[in-house]
Order: C-alpha cells, then sequence, then structure tokens
C-alpha cells in the first residue's frame, strides 16, 4: 500500500535544512526538484511511497499550514518561507516523526537535495 508523503512534509524538512544554512525560502521549482529526487530514492529503495510536490498540492499545503508557512514572490517566482513566529523546532515538532520508519529515514536525503 502506498505511503503518500504530502508538499506539507517536503516542505518542513527543506526549509529546516535551508534556515540552518542560512536561506529563509524555498522556491515552488527547487521544491518539485527536490520532490523529484526524493522519489527517485524511494523508488530505488523500493520504497511504497509517492511524494506530493505538485503546485496545488504545495499551494494547498502552505494553505491547510499557514500558522507556519506564508508564500511571497522572488524575482517573479513563488517560494515558500517559514511564518516570522514559527522556529525550526515547531516545524520540527509538527513534520518531523509522523511517517512510516523507512520513508523518514529517506527524507533525510532532502537535507543532501537542498544543496
Amino acid at each position: 500500500m502506498n505511503t503518500f508523503v504530502g508538499a506539507e512534509y517536503v516542505m518542513a524538512n527543506a526549509l529546516i535544512a535551508l534556515k540552518r544554512r542560512g536561506t529563509d525560502f524555498i522556491t515552488f521549482e527547487r521544491l518539485r526538484e527536490i520532490g523529484v529526487k526524493i522519489q527517485s530514492s524511494f523508488n530505488e529503495k523500493g520504497l511504497d511511497a509517492v511524494i506530493l510536490t505538485s503546485g496545488s498540492s504545495i499551494s494547498t499545503a502552505i494553505f491547510d499550514f499557514s500558522d507556519y508557512f506564508k508564500c511571497e514572490e522572488i524575482d517573479g517566482n513563488p517560494a515558500i518561507f517559514i511564518q516570522k513566529d514559527t522556529t525550526i523546532t515547531d516545524l520540527e515538532n509538527r513534520f518531523v516523526g509522523y511517517l512510516p520508519v523507512d520513508i523518514l529515514g529517506a527524507l533525510e536525503h532532502v537535507q543532501f537535495a537542498v544543496r
């Protein structure tokens, strides 16, 4: 049975990794690229999981989790930011640890994908 990994999990993990490197945002385009890399990693490992990082999935996640994320444009490109009053710890508490262990292990590769 497939596990569906929502855009909010990819966004949170990517923004955590980026924030630790001093970057406050990620563009939709870059998030989709990371989603493809993670999906490829899942496929290579034989994990039955699907990454949901289409434009509509991203927009829905921003709306549904607006207390964590906001969208602004950078040079005409939509980008996702962490809300001003949200910390990395808040993101970790909400979005890290709620997926099956094998999926979480593969999601750790987000840190490498954001380079």
